[in-house]
């Protein structure tokens, strides 16, 4: 009967067996893990103490000898690192102050609810960045900026200054659409007013008073505030944009 089959139709028993134990031995190699392909890479581990004193070590050398005397080697000397230390992780010196600058001065932009508190949690960021640990370098950027036309220098001022007072001035004029600030009131000036005083209080004032007005910033921005937004400016000069 066997033989009366026709051939595609006859199974080897033998066959059949070593068939089973292969797909057996194929299920059983497919969830067995291969070492070398599984294991995570070994590499040079992440140092963030390491990066977190390059970054510092950068944005206090910008501030003290500035763009044009700014490399990597000073860098690492002033970090205490190596040259390849910072190799690894940022291949150029402007990709390395750009990093500084995101990490160690963020501005948040517009934030509250009315115009005056915008106002106050702005001008009380840029006190304190014009006053902290990074102030050389804060302040020679807005020198710089207006001195040379290097692109490195271009883009890290307008993330450090002109986006985020876009953004602010946007926001206060939302806020005068609303009828929260009045309508003779003209919110470029408004802005200008309250940026300027505290760029020119903050960089007039010494070292050695920093410690002393810092204990006063609240009652200063209150004052300073309420001064622009309450009828102290001249009303009869025409609210331009």
């Amino acid at each position: 009967k066997f033989s009366q089959l026709p051939k595609s139709a006859r199974i080897n028993p033998q066959g059949a067996s070593n068939m089973a134990l292969t797909s057996s031995y194929e299920r059983k190699v497919q969830v067995v893990p291969n070492p070398r392909q599984d294991a995570p890479k070994v590499g040079r581990p992440r140092d963030e103490v390491v990066e977190t004193k390059i970054i510092e070590s950068a944005l206090t050398l910008y501030g003290e000898v500035g763009w044009a005397a700014f490399n990597l080697t000073k860098v690492a000397s002033a970090a205490g690192v190596g040259k390849s230390s910072i190799y690894t992780r940022w291949e150029t010196r402007d990709a390395l102050l750009k990093d500084a600058f995101v990490r160690l001065v963020r501005c948040p932009g517009p934030r509250g609810n009315s115009a005056r508190e915008v106002l106050m949690n702005e001008a009380d960021f840029r006190l304190r960045e014009y006053l902290g640990p990074n102030r050389r370098a804060v302040r020679r950027l807005f020198v710089e900026a207006g001195e040379t036309n290097d692109p490195t220098i271009a883009l890290i001022h307008n993330q450090i200054f002109i986006t985020p007072l876009g953004a602010i001035r946007t926001r206060l004029w939302e806020f005068k659409s609303a009828g929260q600030i009045k309508d003779t009131l003209s919110v470029t000036r408004l802005l200008d007013a309250v940026e300027g005083s505290v760029l020119m209080r903050t960089f007039c004032l010494p070292d050695d008073y920093i410690d002393c007005f810092m204990l006063k910033v609240p009652r200063y921005l209150e004052a300073l505030i309420d001064d622009q937004l309450h009828g102290n400016l001249n009303s009869s000069l025409r609210a331009v944009s």
